[in-house]
């Protein structure tokens, strides 16, 4: 734990003015605090773990190719995974390259060279079958919209399923079918044949349903939208709106 009056709390966790505001906060400060770059530089190669890890959050969020570089690394060499650096508040499994995507995902918005972003994310996506991830890739990807990714994803999805993490491997789908609703459209049925499985992936197809416009999706939905789940009967209004209007 960093002291408060440390250097490296300072760079890590206060904005501009010095006011305690936490990393999520600094990643997002625009324009980014330049004259912080060459620390966190020097704290990428930190003995301890946890700054170079939490260096690289940053200085990949504000579009720096060295961060970007070491996040690289990180996923290569699966190293932050021994560490628990990001447990989750209820399951406790670790967050951390979730975490880490968030980043990348900061970091194309920070003007990033698309080409280098598109690589990490496909890096991301051959371990994504391996660890947990929340929601912050799914939510990165489906703004970022690569289409270069559609096979990388549909393999992720697969390889998920096989590992058992059914929600997880769904929260993808909404992505896939984004990127190609046929594809989309022809993966939804691995999920449909779950029954009260706990979190329900059927919220990720109501979701992907809305990529996909056509007589049986919109069929779907219609069901879907009486479900006793107001958590999927909401969605799935929602994806029957947007099919409706488009």
């Amino acid at each position: 734990m960093l002291l408060p009056e440390s250097e490296e709390y300072h760079l890590l966790y206060t904005d501009e003015f010095g006011d305690d505001v936490g990393l999520d906060e600094v990643q997002l400060l625009d324009p980014p605090l330049e004259e912080r770059v060459p620390k966190l530089c020097e704290m990428l190669n930190s003995s301890n773990a946890y700054l170079s890890y939490q260096s690289a959050l940053v200085l990949t969020a504000w579009g720096k190719d060295i961060g970007l570089n070491k996040v690289a690394q990180f996923i290569d060499t699966e190293v932050v995974s021994t560490f628990e650096f990001s447990p989750h508040r209820i399951t406790d499994e670790d967050n951390v390259y979730d975490d880490l995507s968030y980043a990348i995902y900061l970091y194309g918005l920070s003007g990033g060279d698309r080409d280098k972003m598109l690589e990490v994310f496909k890096k991301i996506l051959a371990i994504y079958p391996k660890y947990f991830f929340e929601s912050k890739l799914k939510h990165g990807l489906i703004k970022t919209e690569f289409v270069e990714l559609t096979f990388p994803i549909e393999k992720a999805i697969k390889e998920t399923l096989l590992k058992g993490r059914i929600y997880q491997a769904s929260q993808l789908l909404p992505v896939l079918a984004k990127l190609n609703p046929k594809k989309g459209w022809e993966m939804i049925s691995n999920f449909t044949c779950f029954f009260r499985v706990e979190p329900d992936p059927i919220i990720n197809v109501t979701e992907a349903l809305k990529y996909c416009s056509s007589k049986e999706s919109i069929n779907l939905l219609k069901q879907y939208s009486s479900s006793d789940s107001s958590i999927i009967a909401d969605e799935a209004k929602k994806s029957l709106s947007y099919l409706l209007m488009n």
